[in-house]
């Protein structure tokens, strides 16, 4: 959506060029205030991440984003937590502990069944415009490397649709990471696109009318040069 507002007004600046006297003026003002208030509309719809909700931290990948969400400034609850809102909500999967048809029956209990029960429980939890994520590491020790990988595959599909969903039923965004090896990498990519675009929103999001007329005078005067 940022693409096409970007572009579209691209357009249409460069069509002012067309126009003659005060008409420059009255249609550059109006196009600058639609391009900045759609910028706004943007930016703003994704959340500032403070509080994040972790459904496990006995496991390494929970105490590694634990960690690293702390270190970013983050208040982290984990479990049911204090039954407070949050701005994000992390659902960390099993750590496969045997391969073969016992890791698949794991897999299917702790995984996609408690899973799916904790997508439910916690996201009404989650602030609207929040993110709603699912990872899990220690791939290495998983079903994929035995017969059962495509089982394996068609069960983290369902989790998937299901991430996808829930968020959409409470207006968060999902994100999906997967199956990581290392706890540490893992934790490094989520903590990543989940914290993003929080700073960039937080600075971006202040457009005031003194930035706006110094984009007016500086657009006028380039396209009165154009014209005459």
């Amino acid at each position: 959506m940022t693409e096409a507002v970007e572009f579209g007004a691209g357009l249409a600046w460069r069509l002012l060029a067309t126009l003659e006297g005060g008409s420059i003026i009255i249609a550059a003002s109006a196009l600058l205030a639609y391009t900045a208030r759609n910028r706004l509309s943007i930016r703003t719809d994704q959340r500032p991440i403070r509080t994040v909700l972790v459904t496990n931290t006995n496991e390494s990948l929970g105490r590694e984003l634990k960690t690293k969400f702390e270190l970013c400034g983050c208040t982290v609850t984990s479990g049911a937590g204090s039954g407070r809102r949050v701005d994000a909500l992390v659902v960390v999967g099993a750590e496969p502990k045997t391969e073969g048809l016992d890791g698949l029956t794991g897999l299917v209990t702790e995984d996609v069944y408690n899973n799916i029960k904790l997508l439910e429980s916690f996201s009404p939890l989650v602030k609207e415009g929040g993110y709603i994520a699912w990872a899990c590491a220690g791939a290495e020790a998983s079903a994929t490397r035995g017969a059962f990988a495509a089982a394996e595959r068609a069960f983290d599909s369902v989790l998937q649709t299901t991430l996808q969903h829930t968020a959409k039923l409470v207006h968060c965004e999902p994100v999906w990471i997967g199956r990581g090896e290392s706890p540490q990498r893992t934790a490094d990519i989520l903590v990543a696109t989940i914290l993003k675009d929080t700073n960039r929103n937080s600075h971006t999001s202040r457009y005031s009318v003194r930035n706006a007329a110094n984009i007016v005078s500086q657009r006028v005067g380039r396209w009165l040069k154009i014209a005459t």
